[in-house]
Parts: structure tokens; C-alpha cells; sequence
């Protein structure tokens, strides 16, 4: 049986400085892991002979949520998708595809431990309220399997069609329609076609998506950080807690 490939997606869209926050995750990739694969979706004006750090580069346009539209693009069988903002710290990056297991995406997780100073964890529906759980920073997905290619595009495709106002559900405030959560979340909770999506979580998931943004984290990782998640803007100088 042929081995499948594996790779880390990484997406750099709509800003220059993600750009440059991609180049600087390919390169922590890159130190921890020499020979792993990594594909680099970005824009063609962006392009200026350091995507050469990457082994793939796939061209996208400007789109404010254009990593969806390159995680659906993976050239590789067992995708890790990374967050731009984001910086691999740690040797044990190489153990990551042991994570999906039999699973077929693995996600971390919103949690109170969780300091995303940005996110609406909780959020109104017509049925009462509900939580974000699934985040999007960090996802392991196998794109051997039907159901997972399926869900790549229509995730794209629903976040599109949100985002431009083209679709969007009674009863669910307005300030959601810019989240990418929101659409996950609808295509998990709320779609018959993917309630039978095996979605797993990382073990000690702190470890794989470390947000420390102001050093406001309530808890650390048990064992030490594999990547740090920074958030766009903010500088990469804050000490781990």
C-alpha cells in the first residue's frame, strides 16, 4: 500500500505582514522538522523569492478568510493546517500526524482555559445559547476521504456566501457574519450531511495551539509548547507564562 503524503498548509492572504508572519511559521516548521512538506498559499503579488521555504505554493486571491480556500486545496493525502500568526517551538511537531488516529479532522478546542480575547465563545441562537468549540488556528485533516474534501469546500463556500451577505440564518446576530467559527460551527451542528464527521481533539491541546496574548493565559500546557499562537499585530516578544 502506498504511504500517504503528509503536509502543513500555511495561508497568507488580504496583508502583506501575513505574509510575513507565513514566511516566519515555514521557517519554525523548517527548524524543528527539516524534511517535512509544506505548501504556501498566497497571493501572487505577495511573491518575492522567499516562498522558495515552502515545497508547494498555491495561489489564491484576496479573500479576508482565503486559509479555508487553501486548506481545501492541500496537495497532501494528511494535511496540518497552521494559522499564519502562529510559530512551531518544539521537536515534537514531527509526532503530529500520530493525532489523527482514527479520526477524520482533528481540531483544538475553545475552551474558559482559553484566553482568545477576540472570539465570541458564547453566542445567542433561536434555540438559547451555545458555545464555539471547534477552533480553526490549528486543524489535522485527511483528504483521502470523501466526507472531508466535501466539508473543505463547502466550508469555503458557506463562509463566502456569508461573508458577502448571501446567506445568513434567521435569528443569529449580525456580528457573527465575519466569523469563520460561525460556518464551522453550522456545518458541525446543523448539517445532516457531516453528522457522521469523526472530529477529534488534540491531546494536551494546549500544547498545539499556545494563545498567550498579553500573557492573559489561565493555564499552561502540561510539557512544553509545540506552537505558539501570537494573534496578527501583536509582537513576538511576550514571555510564556
Amino acid at each position: 500500500m502506498t504511504e500517504p503524503t503528509k503536509g502543513f498548509v500555511v495561508v497568507a492572504s488580504k496583508n502583506h505582514n501575513f505574509y510575513l508572519y507565513a514566511l516566519n511559521l515555514c521557517e519554525s516548521i523548517r527548524d524543528y522538522y527539516e524534511d517535512a512538506k509544506i505548501c504556501l498559499v498566497t497571493e501572487e503579488r505577495f511573491l518575492d523569492g522567499r516562498e522558495e521555504v515552502a515545497d508547494d505554493v498555491v495561489l489564491c486571491d484576496d479573500h479576508y478568510r482565503a486559509k479555508i480556500y487553501g486548506m481545501a486545496k492541500s496537495p497532501y493525502d494528511i494535511t496540518m493546517y497552521i494559522d499564519a500568526d502562529m510559530e512551531v517551538q518544539h521537536e515534537d511537531i514531527v509526532k503530529v500526524w500520530d493525532e489523527l488516529k482514527d479520526y477524520d479532522m482533528v481540531w483544538s478546542e475553545l475552551t474558559d482555559d482559553r484566553d482568545y480575547i477576540y472570539a465570541e465563545r458564547d453566542f445567542d441562537t433561536p434555540e438559547g445559547k451555545r458555545k464555539f468549540t471547534l477552533c480553526g488556528a490549528v486543524c489535522l485533516y485527511d483528504m483521502r476521504t470523501s466526507i472531508v474534501r466535501d466539508f473543505m469546500m463547502d466550508w469555503w463556500e458557506l463562509t463566502k456566501k456569508q461573508m458577502s451577505g448571501q446567506w445568513w440564518p434567521e435569528g443569529y446576530a449580525d456580528s457573527l457574519k465575519s466569523w469563520d467559527q460561525f460556518s464551522l460551527w453550522w456545518l458541525t451542528e446543523k448539517e445532516d450531511k457531516y453528522k457522521d464527521l469523526k472530529i477529534g481533539i488534540f491531546e494536551d491541546d494546549l500544547r498545539w495551539n499556545y494563545y498567550n496574548a498579553l500573557n492573559w493565559a489561565r493555564t499552561r500546557p502540561e510539557g512544553e509548547v509545540i506552537i505558539r499562537h501570537y494573534s496578527a499585530g501583536l509582537k513576538k516578544d511576550k514571555p510564556i507564562v
